[in-house]
């Protein structure tokens, strides 16, 4: 089965900052080199978002947040919302995929 490690910061900006959410994605994905592909999720209503970097190897997610680039960013968010961001590991398989 192929799989993929995957790594999520996500969090509430408010209604109507999509594009503060693009800016604060921009700059993860400059620190995501190497990763297989990237994305941010937005519910412009809510507010909400999320970031998710996809990687070959699980030690190669583990590895993004420790990056000083994206803990920058993590603080900077943190600071912004009065609460750290989530920021998860994932195993990521297709659907229906056989062992």
């Amino acid at each position: 089965m192929d799989v993929l490690h995957a790594t999520e910061v996500s969090f509430r900006l408010g209604p109507g900052t999509a594009d503060d959410a693009r800016a604060i994605a921009s700059k993860l994905g400059a620190e995501a080199r190497g990763c297989r592909e990237d994305m941010l999720f937005v519910d412009e209503q809510a507010g909400v978002y999320g970031y998710l970097a996809l990687w070959a190897e699980r030690t190669e997610a583990e590895a993004f947040e420790a990056l000083p680039g994206v803990q920058a960013q993590v603080e900077q968010l943190a600071q912004r919302i009065g609460k750290p961001p989530t920021v998860r590991h994932y195993t990521v398989e297709k659907p229906g995929a056989s062992a």
